[in-house]
């Protein structure tokens, strides 16, 4: 189980103890704090002594570098046959792991394994509805999960060693979606998507989440799109139509603040749509706000 960690001495508790109550007991746990220095190693040790003999290991980056970083950490210091996330803010009920174990087991070739979820108001302390994946997304996971981020938190993923070996490293250019960008990569063209079907995870939606941070999002959406313009199995005028999409999308929310970008974006869209005519008079009228 691996947790990275920034600032996160307010919400560790409670996902430590989703941990402690797994009814899958062999695992190991990782913590990866990102450069932060709050609480996170004191519970982290204390937790450790609660749950001897099972290894818990503890790192930090020294400084804040990003989620994708200490992601990367936390791979390099994982030892298991799988891996599953569980970000700090999250929890798991008791019978996720053991769900991910068995849709594993079921179907070895999986290039990763995801459980359904329950978003959860961690504000009012409410349930928001569960979340899972269509049948079609279950078909063809790769070319669904690059139109769609329907993966909604790492925290309901397990890969096993061997998609981790394959796929290497996340992609520490990316702050936000950096999850998503793994995930295609693992699934590549015919990658199969195990699925646990009991929303064992609990996915904490709260202001200071990363998908509030608007901006940030739409500008990592146009970097991901720019990545996989030429992904293997993904039709390149759908890969034009995503980029353009996302780059329209940024040129609307910068276009106040920033028109100079903003007109850059909507000119770069319609290079890859040059039948959206909405693009260049976008752009005409950027500077004009």
């Amino acid at each position: 189980m691996l947790i990275a960690a920034y600032r996160a001495g307010r919400f560790l508790p409670a996902a430590l103890a989703s941990v402690a109550a797994q009814t899958h007991q062999d695992w190991e746990l990782v913590v990866v704090e990102d450069g932060s220095r709050d609480t996170t190693a004191s519970l982290v040790r204390t937790f450790a002594a609660t749950v001897t003999p099972r290894p818990v290991q503890y790192a930090n980056l020294s400084v804040n570098k990003g989620v994708a970083a200490a992601r990367n950490r936390l791979l390099e210091l994982s030892t298991g046959e799988a891996v599953a996330f569980l970000d700090a803010d999250d929890r798991w009920h008791p019978k996720h792991l053991a769900g991910l174990a068995a849709a594993l087991a079921s179907n070895p070739a999986s290039a990763l394994v995801i459980s359904a979820l329950e978003r959860w108001d961690g504000e009012a302390d409410r349930s928001l509805g569960f979340h899972q994946p269509s049948p079609a997304q279950l078909r063809v996971p790769y070319r669904a999960l690059f139109e769609n981020s329907f993966i909604e938190t790492s925290s309901c993923v397990a890969l096993p060693r061997a998609s981790i070996e394959r796929v290497g490293r996340f992609d520490e250019s990316l702050q936000i979606g950096e999850d998503r960008d793994y995930w295609l990569r693992a699934l590549a063209p015919g990658g199969a998507l195990g699925f646990s079907p009991a929303p064992s995870c609990l996915y904490i939606k709260h202001p200071g989440s990363s998908m509030t941070r608007t901006r940030r999002v739409a500008e990592d959406t146009v970097r991901f799109h720019e990545k996989h313009l030429h992904a293997p199995g993904i039709p390149p005028s759908l890969a034009r139509h995503a980029l353009a999409n996302s780059l329209r999308t940024l040129g609307r929310l910068t276009r106040r603040d920033n028109p100079v970008a903003a007109r850059s974006a909507f000119l770069r869209a319609w290079r890859l749509r040059p039948l959206a005519l909405d693009l260049p008079l976008r752009a005409a009228t950027a500077f004009l706000l």
